[in-house]
């Protein structure tokens, strides 16, 4: 009985958002893995030519049907010539299936950016982007039962709920800044952005409802590479978004530890604590191969759904490859890791 009121009432939350959506976008504990679901300007903004991101995330599967997001991306770079500028360019899709109802969102976007150095020593970058993005979402009612038909005590009766439309599709547009510091140690750079998404404000209703828009998102940025020694390194880094009434804060920080001897260190190992405010901890440890990151972390539930969930949130992993390609770029401008 107490796991069916739990999946009871997890299934009228989605219904409740999915009929009348004005829900938060699909977001990952780990934020800094997810270059362009952060910020457009990231885009080309990255050590070699080009680079390969792919995310898996879970949720909610001691309670439920899990919740399961699939996210990649990939963009590439040309370094201008003349002033050693970057150009960037990357594609952006995800696909997001929630609940019993098998809710479904798929999501692709198109990234353009340029990164101009403020100074002639290439120290300072400014970089603004833009996205272009189309999302699509289908709902499947065959497995959800409404109240009316709990209510005739036997889960056969056909409903009365109007549940003519179960797709539904969108243009969006979202643009970001960032600047980036690159000492000439490459040692204890910064970086931050901000950017929003959904500038138009979208119609997206299962109802036809043109009043239901999606919310414009604001997503801040901060971190930085700090060498702490030549065997060490931090990253503090925090990220704030808000979109309508929903708000969250993520912070924490990793130290790598250094597995070669070589000035720009090809094999490391993460590790640190990270926070998201109000909502689960977050265990994270990472690996630095070559030109491959591979992450893996687990949320620890902490909010009030934590009686429910028994402090389970879910695990996620990312993978990121950066690549060369032989006389792609003659110039080459050293991007830290953030």
């Amino acid at each position: 009985m107490k796991k069916f009121c739990r999946i009871l009432f997890l299934n009228i939350i989605l219904v409740f958002i999915v009929m009348q959506s004005k829900s938060q976008d699909i977001h990952f504990s780990q934020f800094y893995a997810t270059p362009l679901l952060q910020n457009p300007a990231n885009a080309g903004f990255f050590n070699c030519d080009y680079r390969l991101v792919a995310n898996y995330k879970q949720q909610w599967r001691s309670v439920t049907v899990p919740f399961t997001t699939f996210h990649a991306s990939g963009d590439i770079r040309r370094i201008l010539k003349r002033d050693k500028g970057i150009i960037g360019i990357g594609l952006d899709a995800s696909v997001d299936k929630a609940g019993d109802s098998k809710f479904t969102t798929t999501q692709f976007g198109l990234a353009l950016s340029i990164h101009k150095p403020l100074d002639k020593f290439n120290h300072h970058y400014f970089g603004g982007g833009l996205m272009l993005g189309m999302t699509s979402a289908n709902i499947d009612y065959t497995n959800l039962l409404f109240s009316d038909q709990y209510l005739a005590f036997n889960g056969i009766q056909l409903t009365q709920e109007n549940l003519e439309l179960s797709t539904l599709s969108y243009f969006d547009l979202s643009a970001g800044v960032s600047y980036n510091f690159i000492p000439p140690s490459f040692q204890n750079s910064f970086t931050m952005g901000a950017a929003v998404y959904h500038i138009n404000k979208p119609v997206k209703s299962f109802l036809g409802d043109d009043s239901s828009k999606v919310f414009r998102k604001i997503v801040l940025n901060m971190g930085a590479n700090l060498h702490a020694s030549e065997k060490f390194e931090f990253y503090p880094k925090i990220q704030y978004m808000n979109q309508g009434p929903n708000h969250e804060i993520l912070v924490g920080g990793f130290i790598r530890v250094d597995l070669d001897k070589m000035e720009n260190s090809k094999y490391g190992v993460y590790l640190g604590p990270w926070y998201r405010w109000n909502d689960a901890w977050i265990i994270v440890t990472r690996f630095d191969i070559d030109k491959m990151s591979i992450a893996f972390n687990y949320d620890l539930n902490t909010s009030d759904l934590a009686e429910v969930t028994e402090l389970k949130g879910g695990p996620e992993l990312s993978i990121i490859y950066i690549g060369c390609i032989p006389n792609f770029n003659k110039k080459q401008i050293f991007c830290p890791r953030f």
